[in-house]
């Protein structure tokens, strides 16, 4: 163990650890932000993703007669032969024809024209530094190899290099057959071209008169003439009809006098209207029901005949804008027949020119199959040829790129970064921190010793410590209060243990000289109230006579903890209202209040405990406290029990406390783990200490593993997770609840005879 000076202590290694087991959650959010930044980054600034693909080829030598009685055998390719092969492979040359091949140039071009043209340069020149060719040594394959950041892009210009190659070869093999080979496909893109432009100026001759010579007959004639007057005679009939409706419906708007029936036309107006119709029904329903109750003159029923006037009013627009419509294709029906009357008159004229160009697409059909066939002719030729190329491996779609980035190594990276980061601001965070967190760090600062320390409790593990008989969680307020008062509702848990330790610490360093303690903190909630109402029941536990006095005439707690009236209380005895045995409320008003007899009864030894209440909230607090009635009551109260504990409000925030600390026997300071700066800390008890107060020790609250080395060291957060000994309170369960129930019905019949 390390030595404790007045000045400060130093840190060993496992108050390091504790520093970092405080901290963990400032040095996991460098460490995952850390990781999180590195790897997003990485994958951010990623380089784009190159891919490669892979297509192998073969040379032979094709010998003749001539070679072999020339070299006496067969050759093999020399080194230079090689050499020279991967030159071509990556000419000018080849890679124009790759080029052309991909579409990247357009295919129709020449040579000379592609050179000539700079852009077209430039795109040759990327695809050649886009591919790589090599000898593979264990077979004398070669490699060509193409990089693209497109997968089928690599892919594809990988295998037309090898493709194009080999076609260069076999056409510098066959020179003259590709020629003529050459020459009939430009014939044959000729052809087709002018047999192309052939049939469709007989289309557009077709269209442009408006021939069908198919079915050109008079009875198709008089079919079309016929279909055309009907539907003439139909638009007719249903414009007479538009017109029949729209008169009476201007006579209805020009009258103003409204029916609300719906408007009746013949045939189909149009969706729009059908709507406005339905919607000046649903008005003629609406205004039926509105005249039951009231008159024409009602505002209901003239807003009903304004919107009528409109739908009316855009009724007669849809008509008019139909008729117009309507009259429109009266005029394009008349238009077509016409038209078709004369489609048929240069009927002879027409058909003579329709032959001659048919005769025109005939012969360009011969040649057109001509030149196919010759073509086809070609083709075999060609599948004569000499060839030393032959493809091995074609190029394969590649899967995986071939520069990849791991974020997951970056965020690895800035995960070790980041805790070193982490654990770099924990030490500084800890050596700015100028609160004090820990048993030694109190003890040593302030020079008083702690008496006593409560461990934190979390909101689930009070849900699990708190059940009601079924098992079931309490609600919010059952559970408020048996969190404020575990020492009487869970004897057995580390919360209600601590109390007892902090009562036992208590009366071993009083010796019996301290009846009247009173309880303070530096700030707000830093649990001064409930440590107050623990530390009473524990010692009610005991077997004393004990008062609670709640003197926090501010935000009095002590009434909404043990469930019983306020008032009147203290601020009325300080009044002379009352005098404090009238008001004092003992456990006969704890049963009947909020906690009820069931729960009152529940542990031993609240009977013990009385309880004065703050009363009415004063205006002025300080001027009651620093009254002549406040030292007489301490005085009685001092002989009338064995142990008087007085809850304050904080002394940062009122003067409240410090008007006691000289009346009472001692203080006990509350200090909640980080609520205040250690110099606030140190002022309160300088505070106190200058109107004569003696701080009998300190109290810490919200004590946890990592902020306390001996708690931690001691184990008690798992020593005594829940209870200690809970074989023993199991065995006595059945003992206990048999006496509770004898003493509730003694102590029912008594506050009925009271």
């Amino acid at each position: 163990m390390h030595t404790q000076v007045n000045e400060g202590y130093e840190l060993n290694l496992a108050e390091y650890w504790q520093i970092i087991s405080r901290r963990r959650w400032v040095i996991l959010f460098c460490a995952v932000a850390m990781a999180i930044f590195s790897g997003f980054l990485t994958w951010v600034k990623q380089p784009p993703p190159l891919y490669s693909s892979t297509a192998a080829i073969k040379i032979e030598s094709s010998i003749n007669v001539a070679d072999l009685l020339l070299m006496g055998g067969v050759r093999s390719h020399s080194f230079t032969d090689i050499r020279t092969q991967l030159a071509i492979i990556e000419s000018y040359a080849v890679m124009e024809r790759v080029a052309q091949r991909m579409g990247i140039i357009p295919e129709e071009l020449s040579s000379e024209e592609i050179r000539a043209n700079p852009e077209y340069m430039d795109e040759v020149l990327s695809i050649k530094d886009r591919i790589t060719v090599s000898q593979e040594e264990s077979s004398g394959l070669i490699l060509i190899t193409a990089t693209s950041i497109r997968p089928a892009f690599a892919r594809n210009l990988a295998q037309a290099v090898a493709d194009e190659f080999k076609s260069f070869n076999i056409e510098d093999k066959n020179r003259r057959i590709f020629e003529a080979k050459k020459f009939i496909q430009q014939q044959l893109i000729i052809v087709r071209d002018r047999l192309k432009k052939a049939e469709e100026r007989i289309s557009a001759y077709r269209k442009q008169h408006n021939l069908d010579f198919s079915n050109a007959d008079p009875e198709l004639m008089a079919q079309l003439t016929s279909d055309l007057e009907q539907e003439y005679r139909k638009a007719t009939a249903h414009l007479n009809d538009l017109r029949f409706a729209i008169a009476p419906l201007q006579k209805r708007i020009n009258n103003g006098a409204w029916d609300f029936q719906a408007i009746t036309v013949a045939g189909q107006v149009s969706d729009y209207f059908d709507s406005l119709n339905k919607r000046l029904v649903d008005m003629a329903l609406k205004r039926t029901e509105l005249m039951t109750n009231y008159t024409d003159e009602h505002p209901q029923i003239q807003e009903l005949q304004a919107q009528a006037h409109d739908i009316l009013a855009s009724m007669v627009s849809e008509l008019e804008k139909q008729i117009s419509l309507t009259q429109r294709r009266i005029k394009s029906i008349q238009e077509r027949i016409e038209a078709t009357k004369q489609r048929f008159q240069g009927l002879p004229e027409q058909a003579l020119e329709i032959q001659r160009m048919q005769r025109t697409v005939r012969i360009n059909e011969e040649l057109f199959d001509l030149l196919e066939k010759k073509y086809q002719e070609v083709l075999i030729k060609e599948a004569e040829k000499v060839q030393d190329v032959s493809l091995v491996r074609p190029a394969m779609l590649p899967t995986s790129r071939i520069n990849p980035v791991n974020p997951a190594q970056s965020a690895l990276a800035g995960l070790i970064l980041g805790l070193v980061l982490g654990l770099v601001i924990a030490l500084v965070l800890e050596a700015m921190d100028s609160s004090v967190g820990t048993i030694e760090e109190v003890e040593s600062y302030l020079g008083t010793p702690v008496v006593g320390f409560v461990p934190q409790l979390s909101h689930d593990e009070a849900v699990d410590l708190f059940k009601d008989t079924e098992g079931l969680a309490l609600s919010g307020h059952q559970l408020e209060r048996q969190i404020r008062l575990v020492s009487h509702f869970s004897p057995p848990s580390t919360m209600a243990e601590a109390y007892r330790s902090l009562r036992t610490n208590l009366l071993f360093s009083q010796e019996g000289t301290h009846k009247v303690i009173l309880i303070t903190s530096s700030t707000i909630k830093e649990g001064k109230s409930t440590t107050a109402a623990n530390l009473a029941v524990a010692l009610a536990q005991q077997g004393g006579r004990i008062l609670l006095i709640d003197a926090d005439m501010r935000k009095p707690m002590q009434h909404h903890t043990f469930g019983i009236q306020r008032d009147p209380g203290l601020s009325e005895c300080l009044l002379g209202q009352y005098h404090w045995q009238d008001v004092v409320q003992r456990f006969s008003d704890v049963m009947l209040g909020d906690m009820g007899i069931d729960q009152a009864l529940l542990t031993p030894g609240l009977d013990q405990l009385e309880i004065l209440t703050c009363g009415a909230v004063s205006a002025s607090p300080p001027d009651l406290l620093a009254a002549p009635t406040m030292d007489k009551m301490l005085q009685e109260v001092r002989e009338e029990y064995d142990m008087v504990i007085i809850d304050m409000p904080p002394l940062l925030h009122t003067t409240d406390a410090t008007i006691l600390a000289s009346k009472v026997d001692g203080v006990l300071l509350v200090y909640h783990i980080g609520a205040v700066v250690r110099g606030a800390l140190k002022r309160v008890q300088s505070n106190i200490e200058s109107v004569g107060g003696k701080v009998l020790g300190i109290v810490l609250n919200g004590v946890h593993g990592e902020l306390s080395p001996d708690y931690a060291t001691y184990k008690m957060n798992r020593y005594y997770t829940y209870a200690y000994g809970a074989d023993e309170t199991l065995r006595g369960n059945v003992l206990q609840q048999t006496l509770a129930k004898i003493k509730r019905k003694l102590l029912a019949l008594w506050a009925q005879a009271k």
